[in-house]
């Protein structure tokens, strides 16, 4: 077995094990706050549900196929699983298999930051977004969404290049089950660097509004009612929590796929974006469990649920938790 046949089986073992672990997990996410978030917290949960749709969609997407890089060869092995992909041709289903994934990864950024602008506004323009109709905040969102969406899909489609017209045909592994991209020129840079670049644009967009709002409710301690701030700073906080999940395994990911595509004869390249995939595919189980932990409302509906489950099964109740205090010995 090559390396590339290893490599291959490893990422089909992840995947797998991912999406038996991570689609029930996030369906139950899904459950709790759709039916269990409080009147509060309302509008909030609405970008939380935005973010673990797409993550959710982008799991359902793996189930069907995988990628496998095969570098120093600006090309990778597309695996249909499934059998669905089968009509269109390797190379083919390969593109729009990958152009499909990197949009459903800029859909939960988007998601993030359009949290941050709404957060914003509750802080800094509490009044005026009263009187504006609730229309305009959806024509923002999903214009957000289609402007990264657009930027995503002209640069991909010219990264692209036929196995035909790839210059290099003595680095390519055989031809089978192969797409390509652009080894070098401009079209690769405009791509790796727009990537890197649409990135950090989502960082400084909520960046920009988190500061805001702190230097806001700073000024304003003294004008509104304790309550009222301390409950939107601990929002943000918990907003800011929740955004540090797809930093770390969205982000950071996407830094060293980019590197690893410019750098392609840098040892490991391979493994490192296929664990840099698999990491990206996990978040959105990480981000629910965090959500979990932040939000004291659905931790409390987690416990009434797991304890109804627990007397379904044991004809008991489990409403008394008993905790036993250890002291510790140093």
């Amino acid at each position: 077995m090559d390396n590339a046949a290893r490599l291959e089986r490893y990422v089909e073992l992840a995947v797998y094990f991912s999406d038996a672990t991570s689609i029930p997990l996030k369906l139950f996410f899904l459950y709790i706050v759709i039916f269990y978030t409080p009147k509060r917290l309302r509008r909030v949960s609405l970008f939380i549900i935005n973010e673990m749709v797409w993550n959710f969609l982008a799991n359902i997407l793996y189930c069907f196929a995988i990628f496998i890089p095969v570098l120093p060869a600006q090309c990778c092995i597309f695996n249909d699983m499934s059998g669905w992909f089968v009509f269109l041709g390797a190379e083919f289903a390969g593109h729009f298999f990958c152009k499909l994934l990197f949009l459903l990864i800029v859909q939960c950024a988007v998601s993030i930051v359009l949290s941050f602008h709404f957060r914003y506004l509750v802080i800094c323009h509490s009044q005026w977004i009263k009187n504006i109709n609730s229309v305009w905040g959806y024509v923002y969102g999903i214009g957000l969404h289609l402007v990264f969406s657009v930027f995503l899909l002209y640069t991909g489609q010219q990264f692209e290049i036929s196995l035909e017209d790839y210059p290099n045909q003595n680095d390519l592994p055989g031809q089978k089950k192969l797409f390509c991209y652009h080894p070098y020129g401009s079209r690769k840079t405009v791509f790796v660097v727009g990537l890197f670049g649409m990135f950090l644009a989502f960082i400084i967009l909520v960046l920009i509004p988190i500061i805001l709002s702190f230097l806001h409710l700073k000024r304003q301690e003294r004008t509104v009612q304790a309550r009222t701030a301390n409950m939107q700073r601990k929002i943000l906080w918990n907003l800011i929590k929740l955004a540090m999940v797809p930093v770390f395994m969205g982000f950071f990911p996407v830094l060293l796929g980019a590197f690893s595509l410019y750098f392609t004869y840098v040892n490991g390249t391979n493994e490192i974006i296929s664990i840099s995939m698999v990491v990206m595919l996990n978040h959105g189980t990480v981000y629910g469990i965090v959500t979990f932990c932040v939000f004291p409302e659905y931790r409390k509906a987690v416990k009434q649920i797991l304890g109804r489950l627990v007397y379904k099964i044991t004809g008991s109740s489990a409403s008394k938790v008993y905790f036993v205090k250890v002291k510790p010995t140093f």
